[in-house]
């Protein structure tokens, strides 16, 4: 058993949250950690980062086959900063990523677990900025992919 399953199975160790929001395009980064204090956390690829601590809370996608595995984040935007990032990136077109890690707060060197997303829409209401972040973004995955015919792939027509 990983030491996240044990946390999740005996509700011991406290867990902390990290968001990592990056403009397309851009090379700086916006970081977020849940919680009351600053954290300072090495990333998968070996870089340290310091996340700024603020109010967030997550709704994660249930783990099935749907086409809807999305996850929405909902994080304080007092300060309007979330927002006028989110907002600058849609004027100039370009999509945001968000890269969001689960540390255990015994061992912030390795997250336990990370998935990355695309924003998909927002909303905001009062402080809150409630972002819903996609890990499947169909419509940007064609790109350079083959495009699989009959008559590139003959046993096609036979499904």
């Amino acid at each position: 058993m990983s030491l996240i399953e044990e946390c999740y199975a005996s509700g011991k160790g406290e867990l902390v949250d990290t968001i990592e929001a990056r403009e397309e395009g851009s090379s700086f980064s916006h970081l977020y950690c849940s919680g009351y204090q600053d954290r300072t956390c090495m990333t998968e690829d070996g870089r340290t980062l310091t996340f700024i601590a603020l109010a967030m809370d997550l709704a994660l996608p249930k783990n099935d086959n749907s086409g809807f595995q999305n996850i929405v984040i909902g994080m304080d935007n007092v300060t309007g900063e979330v927002q006028e990032v989110v907002e600058s990136a849609k004027e100039a077109g370009n999509r945001i990523f968000i890269t969001f890690r689960r540390y255990l707060a015994s061992d912030l060197t390795f997250p336990a677990e990370r998935y990355r997303m695309t924003v998909l829409s927002r909303e905001y209401e009062d402080d809150v900025a409630k972002l819903t972040c996609g890990f499947f973004d169909l419509l940007n995955t064609n790109g350079i992919r083959n495009i699989l015919t009959t008559s590139l792939a003959p046993g096609l027509k036979y499904i």
